[in-house]
């Protein structure tokens, strides 16, 4: 008979087994966290919710992230598997090769420091802001092109989007209570060439089954807004027009009033009249749809009619703009009313001071070059006047001297 060997005989034939560091209260939520929004993702992709991959309108801007979505495995598995390992919030200390170096004019650095407050479970909504600030900043700064040609090749918008949906607050889209971080944002996605994203978000606040609440069709239209304003950053507005019109179609499919579309609209005719000298002569039949809207929103929109039809890109009419600034009715009562029932009167006069002013300069310009030189002066005085009465201070520009001789 032999006899047994006690259990503590056997220690010596295993090697030591080393208990893991038990993990501190904020490691273990974010790593609860990042778990659970991983698997809601992937759940919702394979089942139905999410009607668009997210790796369509998030391409990767290093080479190795691309491979990896290029040639993931088809078994949801492992492509749920590769997202978990992929995800920002596991690369504690792992910073992606392509981050520029401190050295860099255009990046500074910072986006290393994004990365590694993302890893450290720091990042927030205020921070991402002042990231995106910073990097702007830093491209005006450099020898770049453009701005919108450095914040395309920074890939600054791309990295922040990856942060919002690897921590849940794209699917939620929590984010756009921040309007300040929104516009900034959004900037970057249509330099980016990623602001299709933005139309799925437009979807979610308007479901087709009517369900939106008014919150979420106030979001919608801000949405939009910044949307239309960040397109008309370019040097041609085919584009902000074509996203308008597209709008416009999807809030009428999706039974949402019109009214909705009323900032965005206001937006776009100040850069096509105020603000044209910014852009080119845009397409005649994307600027005449454009012009027609406010006959379907149900608001006349005078003024910036009036206008528009000034910078017809092969018509150019001053018509409408004579029957306006003549129009006694809109100075003495409609004007002073619109101005001080505004939520901010002083701002609302300033507004529509330089609203005013460019429209009679504007007219008297092009009466001046048909060769109508006295409507061209009666038209001048008249805005001078009609301003002058609503208390703003009226004043013509460099290089428009000749307009008052």
């Amino acid at each position: 008979m032999f006899k047994t060997k006690s259990l503590s005989s056997l220690k010596s034939i295993f090697p030591p087994i080393h208990q893991p560091l038990p993990l501190k209260e904020r490691d273990t939520r974010r790593l609860l966290n990042a778990l659970t929004s991983s698997f809601r993702t992937r759940l919702d992709e394979e089942h139905g919710f999410a009607p668009v991959p997210a790796v369509k309108y998030l391409p990767s801007t290093t080479a190795p992230a691309a491979t990896v979505l290029k040639d993931a495995p088809s078994q949801p598995t492992d492509r749920h598997l590769r997202a978990i390992l992929s995800n920002p919030l596991f690369g504690h200390n792992d910073i992606p090769a392509g981050v520029a170096s401190p050295q860099d004019p255009t990046w500074g650095g910072h986006k290393e420091i994004f990365a590694r407050a993302v890893a450290k479970g720091m990042m927030d909504i205020k921070r991402a802001h002042g990231f995106l600030l910073r990097v702007s900043q830093n491209i005006r700064q450099s020898p770049t092109v453009s701005l919108r040609k450095g914040m395309q090749e920074s890939g600054a918008g791309l990295l922040v989007l990856q942060w919002l949906r690897a921590s849940g607050q794209e699917r939620s889209l929590s984010f756009l209570h921040n309007r300040g971080f929104t516009q900034v944002l959004m900037r970057f996605m249509v330099a980016e060439g990623l602001d299709e994203l933005a139309w799925t978000w437009l979807q979610r606040l308007m479901p087709k089954d009517g369900t939106s609440d008014g919150s979420n069709k106030v979001s919608a239209s801000f949405l939009l807004d910044t949307l239309v304003v960040a397109k008309s950053g370019a040097l041609e507005l085919d584009d902000a027009y074509a996203s308008i019109l597209r709008a416009e179609s999807l809030f009428k499919e999706r039974s949402a009033t019109p009214l909705n579309l009323l900032q965005a609209w206001r937006n776009l005719a100040w850069e096509s009249t105020v603000d044209s000298w910014r852009h080119k002569v845009p397409g005649v039949d994307l600027f005449e749809s454009f012009v027609v809207m406010p006959e379907h929103i149900g608001k006349p929109m005078a003024l910036e009619h009036a206008h528009l039809n000034l910078y017809h890109p092969t018509e150019p009419s001053p018509e409408q703009a004579i029957a306006y600034i003549t129009n006694d009715n809109e100075w003495r009562t409609t004007l002073p009313k619109v101005i001080s029932e505004s939520s901010n009167p002083k701002k609302s006069l300033a507004k529509y001071g330089k609203k005013l002013s460019s429209l009679g300069i504007d007219t008297v310009q092009h009466l001046t070059k048909v060769g109508e030189s006295r409507e061209a002066q009666l038209i001048l005085e008249l805005t001078r006047d009609n301003l002058a009465i609503l208390g703003y201070n009226f004043t013509i520009g460099p290089g428009q001297e000749a307009i008052a001789s």
